[in-house]
């Protein structure tokens, strides 16, 4: 992890650290670059190599890559208090859209004053360089309420997800990073507000 307390707000979920990238390169140009030419067919159509993915499928596809369990650290950083930030394709032809996944403990929920004493709740593990705790399942002894929430965006051309112009080399390269940096924005931009209200940050 190479984010700091002073890097966290109610507000950003996703930070992109192009330095740290830089810094931890083995070939000098980008880490993250190493991870996707590992998956070269991950990122051109099907059986056309020189042939650019849709802007929404290229950019879900650079964020797989970007973040945990692919890349750990990730290019792209998720707060600790998230449980995923999942980019998708939406079943009614909507097209991209992003779900962010949102621990709530029971004293957050309506009915946590009808929840039995005793029932188990998330557990909460601090990380020395963020006030965000991660959230972690407890034991199985007893029984539990484990609640998240899932903030879903759907991703139109207001959050401006550039195109993919190369399809290998340091090209590919700086196109994701591109395109991974507009998602986080938009998710900052819009879920932000929305989770820290599920906070009570705001």
């Amino acid at each position: 992890m190479h984010a700091t307390t002073e890097t966290w707000s109610p507000t950003t979920l996703a930070l992109v650290d192009d330095e740290h990238d830089r810094r931890n390169a083995s070939d000098g140009y980008s880490r993250y670059g190493a991870y996707l030419k590992q998956r070269p067919t991950r990122f051109h159509e099907y059986d056309q190599a020189e042939k650019p993915l849709p802007r929404q499928e290229f950019a879900a596809a650079a964020w797989e890559v970007a973040t945990s369990p692919v890349m750990s650290p990730g290019y792209v950083e998720i707060r600790p208090d998230l449980r995923a930030i999942a980019p998708t394709f939406a079943d009614d032809e909507v097209g991209l859209v992003v779900d962010v996944h949102v621990s709530l403990h029971h004293y957050d929920l309506r009915a946590a004053r009808d929840i039995p004493l005793g029932w188990q709740d998330w557990e909460m593990e601090r990380h020395y360089l963020s006030p965000y705790a991660y959230y972690l399942e407890p034991g199985s002894k007893r029984p539990a309420v484990l609640t998240t929430t899932v903030v879903r965006l759907v991703v139109d051309g207001s959050w401006g997800l550039p195109p993919q112009e190369h399809t290998s080399g340091h090209g590919l390269v700086d196109d994701a990073k591109r395109a991974v940096t507009a998602l986080a924005a938009g998710i900052n931009r819009h879920a932000g507000p929305i989770v820290a209200a599920l906070r009570g940050e705001q």
